[in-house]
Parts: structure tokens; sequence; C-alpha cells
């Protein structure tokens, strides 16, 4: 059975007859929120400005000059470093070779220490509270050793591959539980440490999008107008000389900020028209 693409998908989402489909989705919710969580000043003033936070590590680490493919390499890093990715995984999503990526990611770091810092301490939080202290030792012990094996020999991926077989072995069903800022409890496998960080960016930027659709809903002018919510954006169709205006308000009302420890991030949401289906925006995009 053929599937479907995205943009087939996204064009199946049509407005009612004489009306546009419109959308309000957040600005670079996850990093916004990663940089609150980590108080990394840089992004923080960024978002303040209202300026994209991609751009800003664009610039941070090629430079003024920066290239489209900068750019978009620079989403990769965002995204990937975050979530765990390293040098290997960044090298597989955008071609480049991996002692290209394992220096972008130093530079990434040196530029913002906030958040490396935050990293680095979130996984050893996860890892003390989860492991004995004798495990703890073990871990580390494994992980300097496989620092001295190379990604790029047979050999090297070879003793990478043994010391994360004991690794497995060692962290075996053992789980370290982290509370979010809105007081959920999320569980992270010991045997991916990395991932913690993840979970409590996805999940705060889930709770402001479930707050920002209940205050979209409530709005009486806007609550007839929405379709659904898909991730971080919130769907909806009026009538094609109203569409901008809605666009508009969505955005308006969507928009938020993330209080933590390290202070107040603004959270913002942008409206657009895509006009008859879902697809057509994306379609106007790629054109």
């Amino acid at each position: 059975m053929k599937l479907l693409s995205a943009a087939a998908v996204r064009r199946c989402l049509r407005a009612d007859p004489g009306k546009s489909i419109f959308t309000a989705d957040f600005d670079q919710i996850e990093l916004r929120v990663a940089a609150a969580l980590a108080g990394e000043k840089t992004l923080i003033d960024a978002a303040k400005r209202n300026e994209s936070l991609h751009k800003t590590v664009a610039f941070q680490v090629f430079g003024p000059g920066y290239t489209p493919d900068q750019y978009r390499f620079s989403k990769n890093l965002d995204f990937g470093w975050l979530f765990g990715g390293g040098a290997k995984t960044l090298a597989e999503q955008t071609g480049l070779e991996i002692p290209v990526t394992a220096t972008l990611i130093r530079d990434f770091e040196d530029q913002f220490p906030a958040l490396s810092k935050y990293k680095r301490r979130m996984q050893d939080q996860a890892l003390r509270g989860g492991l004995s202290s004798m495990e703890y030792k073990i871990y580390r012990s494994l992980k300097a050793k496989m620092n001295h094996f190379r990604y790029d020999t047979v050999e090297g991926r070879r003793g990478r591959a043994q010391l994360h077989a004991e690794i497995e072995r060692l962290c075996f069903r053992k789980v370290y539980f982290v509370e979010t800022p809105f007081g959920r409890r999320l569980p992270v496998d010991l045997v991916k440490p990395y991932a913690i960080v993840n979970y409590l960016v996805q999940s705060c930027a889930a709770d402001l999008m479930k707050h920002a659709l209940l205050d979209v809903m409530a709005d009486k002018e806007l609550e007839p107008t929405v379709l659904l919510p898909i991730h971080d954006e919130i769907l909806g169709q009026a009538w094609k000389h109203q569409a901008a205006y809605m666009a508009q308000r969505y955005g308006e009302v969507m928009t938020r900020d993330f209080e933590t420890e390290n202070g107040v991030v603004p959270i913002s949401a942008s409206g657009k028209v895509y006009g008859r289906s879902w697809g057509d925006g994306y379609e106007k995009e790629a054109a």
C-alpha cells in the first residue's frame, strides 16, 4: 500500500466554501523553552527582542555571513544536540563528515555555555539519582573509555559498541524520575540519560501549547473558527476577508510568558493564512 506524503495529507484539510485555512504556531518553542530552563542569556535576549533563535545560533556558530546551507545546519545542530544527537547523528542529517560535525558541536557548546552546563547537569542528576555510588563510578569509567575510540574507524566503532553494551547492562531497567516546572514526573531510562533534556523541553512545550489551546477555545470570537491543534500550532478557518485578522488574533492569544527560576522568557506565536487548504501555504513556501 502506497503511503501518502505529508504534503498530500495537508492538501486534504480543505476550508469550507468561501473560507480560508489559517494557522498560528509558536516561534522556535523548543529552543526558547531550553534557553529558559538553562538560563542561556544570549538566546533569552534574542527571544525578548522577538528574533529568530535559529538565526541567532547560525550567527554565533558561523558568523554574520552565514549561508542558507549553514542556516539549515544550525537548525540540525539546535535540535540534534539538544535532544541527544552526537557528531555521528549530525553527520547523517547534514551529509557533512564526522570531524566537521564534531567541530560544529564544540563551537555550539562554546557559544552557548549555559545550555551545555544544563545538559551535563541534568544528565548527571539522573545518573546519580538512579544508580548506586559504585554503579555511577563504573558508568563514568566506561564513558571515559569510550572517548578513546573513534567513530570513523572499524576498530573504533567496534570498541564503542562493546562499551555501550556494558553500559546497557549496567543501566538495565534503571529509571530516574524528573519533575517539570509544570509538576509532571517524567521517567528517564538511564540507558539513555541524554533524553532527560528532550523530555523536559518537549513536556514543557506541550503544556504551554495546551494552555494556549484552552485560551483560544475560551475566546468567544475565536472558538467557532478552531479546527484542530497540530504539534505547536492551531489550525482554523474563517471567511476569506476575516482570515488574516483571525490568524493575527490566534498569534496574540497564544503568545505567553514562560517563567522559570532563570526569569521570564517570551513564547511568541505567529499567525498566517494558507488559503484553500492547509497544504497551500507549504506549497507557496516551497515554490
